[in-house]
């Protein structure tokens, strides 16, 4: 048995598309892993293969033949589909559920007989929920109800099963379970392609793996060669570190965890030995990325100012941007921009308000002309010890605009040591365009 995907396409609405050139493949007692942030197409992927979707380019095809030349009945002996939540409308007993997946094998207003009622037991057995097959399935845990439905698929009798996010919602234990259940299935030659949230469950329990970013593919293969420090952290935007065992004389990687922001103060630039001090010492060879992060008003300017003035203290150059705050009877006002070389500044924004006296929305006017001459500078900047852009946003992220002179020199490692300023809700963008960046967090204690 062989279900293979090649070079699918797919799209809900013309120009939008959800899927680009998708091609996996999973043969008999095959576990294929499917991972990704939400929104990156997993279960659209699940949808196309069970053949409940069809692809706008591509196609799916089980042992050799196309999906789509099955009849929805001959498919559905073949392919299962267990769907991440499940809530029934009517109160059916878990016996009942499942001997909905013998449906594929009656006839047309045929009912189960003695051999259908067999199998639904028999699948029952196999997940351990055999002496609850009489309670209402309303009435059992979410742990339990995901056996049911893989009991279900059992009964289905078919060759391949497609899960999405088996585990979600459950405690560690009924996570467990069900990952021994299916890996003790695959051992008997059942399929599965499942499309989680958990590396760590890959990691333990996969053959193969599909990581996913916004509907490509970002890396297919072994879970030793896609569930690496730098290909997570690019494709969940988060900073990930992958512990390894020494298993048979062999680093194995065994689990995945994420590092938060790193708590850091500029001061210890002055420490000899300090992770700041070798940042910058390493820079001297290979460029350093320091992202400052955190929520709107925690500090980051504030640290990096400080930074900025240690640097200095210590004789080392510092170029780039700085847009510091400017206020009002306490309140920000406005937003200048500062060429950090000459110290030269313009406004870069201004606060207008809603002329309604009842609704006052902030929002802010920039100007381009401040904009440009702050690209301008970025781009005609010499190499220093430390540059600094702060910050950016959505714009530059999103838009195709503003400081993108910064963005260019980020990317083609024009700097030494580069501090950027990001907020909470970019940094999963920026760590998938920089992975390799440190991250600090800029809030600034009292």
């Amino acid at each position: 048995m062989r279900l293979q995907a090649s070079h699918l396409n797919f799209s809900y609405l013309p120009g939008q598309t959800v899927l680009h050139d998708v091609s996996l493949a999973v043969g008999a007692g095959e576990t294929l892993y499917i991972l990704g942030r939400n929104g990156s197409g997993k279960t659209t992927l699940l949808s196309c293969l069970a053949g409940l979707l069809q692809p706008d380019g591509g196609e799916v095809l089980l042992d050799d033949k196309p999906i789509r030349d099955f009849s929805a009945a001959e498919r559905a002996r073949e392919v299962g589909l267990i769907p991440q939540m499940h809530t029934p409308v009517f109160g059916f007993t878990v016996r009942e559920m499942v001997m909905m997946g013998r449906a594929p094998h009656l006839g047309w207003l045929g009912s189960p007989n003695h051999e259908d009622q067999a199998i639904a037991d028999e699948a029952l057995a196999q997940v351990g929920l055999f002496e609850l097959r009489d309670r209402p399935y309303t009435e059992i845990s979410g742990g339990e109800q995901q056996l049911v439905l893989i009991a279900r698929g059992l009964a289905q009798k078919c060759r391949v099963l497609l899960m999405d996010e088996p585990t979600a919602h459950l405690d560690l234990s009924n996570q467990h379970r069900i990952l021994e259940i299916v890996n003790q299935l695959s051992d008997r030659g059942l399929s599965f392609i499942i499309a989680s949230h958990s590396p760590n469950n890959a990691l333990s329990y996969a053959d193969r793996v599909l990581l996913m970013t916004g509907g490509w593919v970002t890396a297919y293969g072994s879970p030793q060669e896609t569930l690496t420090e730098s290909l997570l952290s690019a494709v969940y935007g988060i900073r990930t570190e992958v512990i390894t065992k020494e298993i048979d004389h062999v680093q194995t990687p065994v689990a995945v965890i994420t590092q938060r922001p790193i708590a850091l103060e500029p001061e210890s630039l002055h420490e000899p030995d300090s992770f700041l001090s070798r940042v910058f010492s390493n820079g001297q060879n290979d460029p350093q990325l320091i992202l400052v992060t955190g929520l709107s008003g925690v500090g980051k300017t504030t640290w990096v100012t400080r930074l900025i003035e240690l640097a200095r203290n210590t004789g080392l150059s510092v170029s780039g941007i700085l847009s510091p705050s400017t206020f009002k009877d306490g309140r920000k006002t406005g937003i200048q921009v500062v060429d950090l070389a000459t110290g030269d500044r313009q406004q870069l924004a201004q606060l207008r308000e809603n002329d309604s006296a009842a609704i006052r929305t902030p929002r802010w006017a920039f100007d381009a002309a401040a904009m440009d001459w702050a690209n301008l500078r970025l781009a005609a900047a010499e190499t220093s010890d430390l540059l600094v852009i702060d910050e950016l946003g959505p714009v530059e992220f999103f838009q195709g605009k503003g400081l993108l002179a910064g963005m260019a020199r980020l990317d083609e490692g024009k700097y030494r040591v580069a501090c950027v300023v990001v907020r909470s809700a970019l940094l999963p963008n920026a760590l998938q365009r920089w992975p390799n960046a440190i991250v600090v967090n800029g809030g600034v204690k009292g």
